[in-house]
């Protein structure tokens, strides 16, 4: 115990005179475990809000499409089955002042949402929002779009060849996809307004979703509705099938947010191991002297690990740290667009993890810079210290392949897609053999 505490103070007391040449060390490794820890922790944000609330997001347990309205013998054996609401969708053209603007056109029916709650500012039922008044139909729109057009609650607007007057804001929409911002801003009106448009007509691309509600298993609902209308043209949906399609793509996104994070810890890692060996190079006298003196190689490299871990360890909370509160402030800005609610428990695995890739990136950069610079003898002091003549031993070269292997296998478990975790292994050795050649 009195030599590791002697360890300890001279290693600290060493790093606190000399350690300031480290602080790209520090900077480096902080930053690449900060992106890892933002991306990992947004990601399992994002994906675990996303799908765990799936019937919320896809609008029911099943979802009946077709591009026309459905024969009544099937409406009448979908309501005899189930709640259903049925949300007409169409991408068209609104004029606000004069001002097009492309959005995603809503018509809802009185059961919109079977699942979650519409949230609208004035608060309002979204019935009571669209419905006719005084020969005026009414729309809640988004937010965004609103304060693109300057509108406000009161104005009106032209879609087709009716005039609408906005009613209300859309603060939270369950059913909100993740391409609406892509299809367009979404307007939502009742399904009467949408037929006195004038845009229900031939050639018009209408997307008729009857969004079913049911107490038994949907695939069951699903393969009796397919035996019953065996000639139908519709296409049925489970909520299940949509959370598997949705959570690749969720997989996809992830992994790219993550490559990017694993990429500049790799960049990182070679400032990591830059600014250890330049410190190390600069310490080469003062480790001659102490091996001169009777200390063995082993209680050296107990000193100068300790530095790395204290560096590594210290940069990599403080990285793990920012980047949770990264990943925090994005989910939160994201929930306003998206059925989100940040959760601090979502971000420890993350965080911990982030923490590891840092320790484990500091070591493996570290090790061969400091098996060189351990490898100077006593006689270096008479003869002169010749830095372009040392070697790192191979048991040091040893120990970074098993620290690593270990990191490379962290990167392919932490990787959604594993395919990608393979493709950016290979990639950084090749890096690495082509940097360590030249």
């Amino acid at each position: 115990m009195p030599v590791a505490r002697f360890i300890a103070s001279f290693a600290w007391r060493d790093l606190r005179a000399s350690g300031r040449h480290l602080w790209v060390f520090w900077a480096c490794l902080m930053l690449g475990v900060t992106l890892i820890a933002a991306s990992g922790g947004l990601f399992r944000q994002v994906s675990e809000g996303l799908l765990a609330d799936t019937r919320a997001l896809f609008g029911g347990d099943l979802e009946v499409e077709d591009r026309t309205p459905l024969p009544a013998d099937v409406l009448s054996w979908m309501r005899d089955r189930g709640e259903m609401s049925l949300l007409i969708e169409l991408r068209t053209m609104m004029l606000a002042g004069g001002r097009p603007q492309l959005v995603e056109l809503q018509s809802v029916d009185e059961n919109y949402p079977l699942y979650g709650e519409v949230e609208l500012q004035p608060a309002t039922p979204v019935a009571e929002a669209v419905v006719e008044r005084n020969g005026t139909f009414g729309a809640a729109i988004d937010p965004v779009l609103a304060a693109r057009l300057g509108l406000a609650v009161g104005d009106r607007v032209r879609i087709g060849s009716l005039s609408i007057e906005v009613r209300a804001m859309i603060q939270r929409q369950p059913d909100r996809g993740l391409s609406a911002d892509w299809r367009g801003p979404p307007v939502l009106i009742a399904a009467e307004a949408l037929e006195a448009s004038g845009l229900v007509q031939p050639g018009s691309r209408l997307e008729y979703e009857y969004r079913i509600k049911i107490d038994g298993d949907p695939n069951e609902w699903r393969d009796a509705i397919t035996s019953a209308f065996p000639d139908a043209d519709f296409e049925v949906q489970t909520f299940s099938n949509r959370s598997r399609r949705m959570g690749e793509v969720l997989d996809q996104i992830g992994s790219g947010l993550l490559l990017i994070g694993f990429s500049a810890l790799f960049v990182g890692g070679l400032g990591v191991f830059n600014s250890v060996r330049a410190y190390l190079d600069a310490k080469l006298a003062t480790i001659a002297v102490l091996r001169s003196l009777g200390l063995r190689e082993a209680r050296l490299a107990a000193v100068y690990l300790w530095q790395v871990l204290l560096l590594a360890g210290s940069a990599s909370l403080a990285g793990a740290l920012v980047g949770g509160g990264l990943a925090f402030a994005g989910t939160a800005i994201a929930a306003e667009r998206l059925p989100l609610a940040p959760e601090t428990a979502r971000l420890l695995g993350p965080l911990i993890a982030a923490w590891i890739f840092g320790i484990l990136t500091a070591l493996t950069f570290a090790l061969p810079a400091l098996g060189r610079a351990l490898s100077v003898t006593p006689a270096a002091l008479f003869r002169g210290i010749d830095v372009s003549m040392m070697t790192t031993p191979k048991r040091w070269w040893q120990w970074t392949a098993a620290c690593g292997a270990m990191l490379i296998a962290l990167v392919l478990a932490a990787l959604p897609q594993t395919l990608f975790g393979v493709g950016f292994v290979a990639t950084t050795l090749v890096l690495l053999a082509l940097l360590e050649g030249v």
